[in-house]
């Protein structure tokens, strides 16, 4: 592949002897070399390539010489074009010896040199104090030249973290900080400046030291049940204190457990992608027996990772609690369907049903509109044994039905009344019997009487009768008949006689002695 790559550039980074796996050792900007590169390449196993340009190491890595180098292969397949970058590692810096003036005219040059911007690990294990880099101008091929620095770091707060070697230009790092302009001067041996004080910033590389983290241990969501799938239940923020826009501050969030592991309800941007019930959960159990279950509350375990997630990027881990509001998307249920009733009763209340509501309790949604049933006829059980009707029941809270549902707006029922029998009394109809008859009618004419009906058998058989009012003793009754015989002349001018009527009240009676009064006007 190198054969027919285009050389870009060559870049030299300065590094410890012995570098560790996963180390950082250092970063290029790729894009100047090729703007759009689809494929990232190293030539050296040893090392590997992100997005970014950052360079890090496979593993444990001793340099045996003092320069290393490899090379970085960019492609870009829609373009056909191949760059490459090459590397050189320098484990150390090299000594530069003294150069004698020579026998010219002392004249200030131009300003020529130009030392490259410095990186600087971040959380450097060392040793201190470590090379960072050397610094020579041009005029060093003419003058002896001593080499000094001053600036933050040095000799501005915070004091002594580099020097130089006045001799060499090595600048050395003595601790651990963030960034640094610092200015290099070149002077000769009579103090004469060759070269023009020259600024030098040292960068301080992130190091990916800091774990993301959600800002919130805990978060609270709340979402109605049978919301559409892929609504928006809430969004978890996770901050990393690493340098921003970069691979140490790219994060990617991860649902690692969802509670009650059911089905799966929810994706990474915390939406819902399956319809919510907070009645009913499909539970797995031995990943084949479905059975139904109430879940009111989710919980789930998320992830944040940085590195762009990649398995070797730091995490942590948060707890998001998102409850179901309660909607009223279950209709009432009856729990009975049929009473029993005793006959000729009236004015109560034979029935007030209970019901069974699956949404939340002692709430509008799971609250019914009661309603008893009274009985304002009495109902005879040899006319109407049993009784069909259809009630329907409601909520206080209208009814929410959800997307796709086959539950009922209202729940119907049937329910039968049955009508206990009661043994009642012999009946007569009509309760009072008019017989006409002449005046001065003689003793012993039989009147034909009154004939009641026992209503179980509808017939007279077994009935006795008696007679339990007659002022004057005009009449005798027959037991087993009710017809009337009379003992005395009927005389219309009789101090009893009103309106030209006298009356005769009469008992019926079964044989459970249940009596049924009725009345004869002669």
């Amino acid at each position: 592949l190198k054969l027919f790559c285009d050389a870009c550039q060559k870049i030299s980074l300065q590094v410890p002897s012995h570098l560790q796996a996963e180390a950082l050792v250092g970063k290029v900007n790729l894009k100047e070399c090729l703007q759009s590169a689809s494929l990232i390449q190293s030539s050296d196993p040893d090392f590997r390539i992100l997005e970014d340009g950052s360079i890090y190491t496979t593993h444990d890595l001793i340099l045996s010489s003092e320069k290393k180098s490899f090379s970085i292969l960019l492609s870009d397949t829609q373009g056909q074009e191949q760059k490459e970058i090459e590397i050189v590692l320098e484990a150390g810096g090299r000594k530069i010896p003294k150069r004698y003036p020579k026998d010219t005219d002392l004249k200030r040059s131009k300003r020529r040199w130009a030392p490259i911007l410095c990186s600087l690990m971040e959380n450097s294990l060392g040793p201190f104090p470590q090379h960072v880099q050397q610094v020579q101008p041009d005029a060093a091929q003419n003058y002896t030249i001593f080499y000094s620095i001053s600036g933050p770091g040095v000799d501005k707060e915070p004091l002594n973290l580099f020097f130089i070697n006045k001799d060499t230009g090595d600048i050395f790092y003595c601790e651990q900080y963030q960034e640094f302009l610092i200015y290099i001067y070149a002077t000769t041996v009579d103090g004469y400046a060759p070269e023009y004080p020259f600024p030098l910033l040292f960068k301080v590389e992130d190091d990916n030291d800091n774990a993301a983290y959600f800002e919130d241990k805990v978060t609270v969501f709340s979402v109605p049940e049978n919301c559409q799938t892929g609504t928006s239940v809430g969004k978890v923020t996770a901050i990393d204190l690493d340098e921003p826009d970069t691979l140490h501050t790219h994060v990617k969030y991860k649902i690692l457990q969802q509670i009650p592991d059911n089905l799966k309800h929810f994706s990474t941007q915390v939406s819902s992608t399956r319809l919510l019930d907070r009645e009913v959960m499909n539970c797995l159990i031995n990943f084949s027996i479905t059975k139904l279950c109430k879940c009111d509350t989710y919980k789930l375990i998320m992830e944040v990772r940085d590195m762009g997630g990649q398995p070797f990027g730091l995490f942590n881990t948060g707890t998001i609690t998102i409850s179901l509001e309660d909607e009223n998307d279950n209709s009432p249920c009856f729990t009975e369907t049929s009473v029993k009733v005793e006959e000729n009763r009236i004015d109560f209340e034979i029935l007030r049903m209970a019901v069974y509501d699956q949404d939340l309790p002692n709430t509008p949604h799971s609250k019914a509109t009661h309603y008893g049933m009274f009985i304002e006829q009495s109902l005879n059980y040899e006319v109407y044994r049993q009784m069909v009707f259809q009630i329907g029941v409601l909520n206080e809270a209208q009814f929410s039905k959800a997307t796709n549902s086959q539950t009922p707006t209202m729940c119907i029922t049937t329910v039968t009344v049955k009508v206990k029998d009661h043994d009642e009394g012999p009946e007569c109809q009509p309760p009072v019997k008019v017989i006409k008859s002449k005046d001065g009618l003689p003793v012993g004419t039989t009147l034909l009487g009154y004939e009641a009906v026992d209503p179980d058998s509808g017939t007279a058989e077994g009935l006795r009768y008696k007679k339990i009012r007659d002022e004057d003793n005009w009449f005798e009754i027959n037991e087993y008949t009710g017809d009337l015989k009379t003992v005395k002349v009927l005389d219309r001018e009789s101090a009893f006689v009103k309106d030209n009527q006298y009356n005769v009240s009469v008992i019926a009676m079964d044989a459970d002695q249940n009596l049924m009064q009725k009345m004869f006007a002669l």
